[in-house]
């Protein structure tokens, strides 16, 4: 990553991503004096208040909102604190993890702020990571029979498995082995990432091939995408990583910096402007870049 841009990522105004870039990119840990001055910035921020407003709200999907906010910027559980803690154990009383096709995005969350180290929240993934089918994806969970006809045989559902995939990406960077990521990577790579197996040409999701952010549980785009196979091993020069990269770089700008395409209309937290260049995209863009390189050379001329 230039100068230019890795100063870009690490301005002030914009404490959230600085904090993910500084620890995820350029894997600075908790005690680093630019992760704390990062952390306290943040946890004053105009931003920061909004989310803890949605983490105490009583409808479930703001906790989620909250949660995922939470996560992506590189809060843990210990940096917001006990309050985080209450509302995380109630959701969990409440749902018993089941929030549509959001469960495994909001386990993805949960071990990303720290809860893996409950009992609860492991056993649930173990629980449902053991559904695998054996193509290697995860199948529809809908009650509905025109959609999932349980005397029907089915394929995996191409949205679901991509939440598991970045489950497997999570725990894998907290170092946790499970003995389905091989398989879940496979689902991908035997598809290019993206496209159908019938038809090599066409997105199993459109949304897949799109700089779509903040991830919501049945949109994540291609930059998470990548940067999860990369998580779990996968070469940049192998077949899928490649047309994964081709796709994502659709997206990039004669400056070296990414584009977003898109959110929801109501997005957890605003992400920046439409069609415009986007700090987030072009960070999930250079971690997938640079994973395998050292973090001394990641900010190619900046001083520390």
């Amino acid at each position: 990553m230039d100068k230019q841009i890795c100063e870009w990522l690490l301005e002030d105004e914009n404490p959230e991503v600085k904090l993910r870039t500084l620890k995820e990119y350029l894997k600075y840990d908790d005690k680093h004096p630019e992760v704390i001055r990062s952390r306290e910035t943040l946890i004053k921020s105009k931003v920061y208040v909004s989310i803890i407003k949605k983490l105490r709200s009583d409808k479930k999907w703001d906790k989620f909102d909250a949660l995922m906010a939470l996560a992506e910027w590189g809060l843990t559980r210990k940096d917001v604190g006990e309050e985080i803690d209450k509302e995380v154990f109630g959701l969990i009383e409440e749902t018993n993890f089941k929030m549509a096709c959001a469960e495994p995005f909001l386990l993805r969350d949960l071990v990303k702020l720290g809860y893996y180290s409950e009992s609860v929240v492991r056993e649930e993934i173990l629980s449902m990571v053991s559904l695998i089918k054996d193509d290697g994806g995860f199948g529809c969970i809908s009650r509905n029979r025109k959609i999932n006809d349980p005397k029907k045989p089915h394929k995996s559902c191409a949205r679901l498995t991509v939440e598991y995939l970045l489950l497997a990406a999570e725990l894998k960077l907290q170092g946790i082995e499970m003995d389905f990521y091989s398989a879940i990577t496979g689902y991908f790579l035997k598809r290019n990432i993206f496209y159908r197996t019938d038809d090599m040409k066409t997105p199993m999701v459109q949304v897949m091939t799109e700089t779509f952010y903040p991830p919501d549980p049945i949109k994540v785009g291609v930059h998470n995408i990548v940067y999860a196979l990369r998580v779990l091993g996968i070469s940049l020069d192998s077949e899928a990583m490649r047309c994964g990269m081709e796709v994502l770089n659709k997206y990039r700008l004669a400056d070296g910096t990414y584009k977003i395409s898109g959110y929801k209309g109501a997005p957890a937290f605003k992400p920046g402007k439409k069609d415009e260049k986007n700090k987030w995209i072009t960070l999930y863009a250079y971690m997938t870049q640079d994973f395998q390189e050292s973090s001394d050379t990641r900010c190619r001329g900046r001083d520390f």
